[in-house]
């Protein structure tokens, strides 16, 4: 008689993570975020702004060709 022993089972915290990490990041890290961003975009533009520089943002003031 052969037996077939399971495969072990994540347990009771690997299925509560599961689960978490199955809903999304929280809305306040998700906002926390995207403040950093903000925080970032605003403080490189006016340190280029102070240096008379602008930020090329499309890409036709890239140079880039299509």
């Amino acid at each position: 008689m052969t037996r077939t022993i399971p495969a072990p089972a994540g347990g009771l915290y690997e299925e509560m993570e599961d689960e978490d990490n199955g809903r999304g990041p929280e809305p306040d890290e998700t906002e926390a975020f995207h403040r950093l961003v903000r925080h970032l975009v605003a403080d490189g533009d006016a340190r280029a702004a102070q240096a008379g520089r602008r930020a090329r943002r499309t890409l036709k003031e890239m140079g880039a060709v299509r």
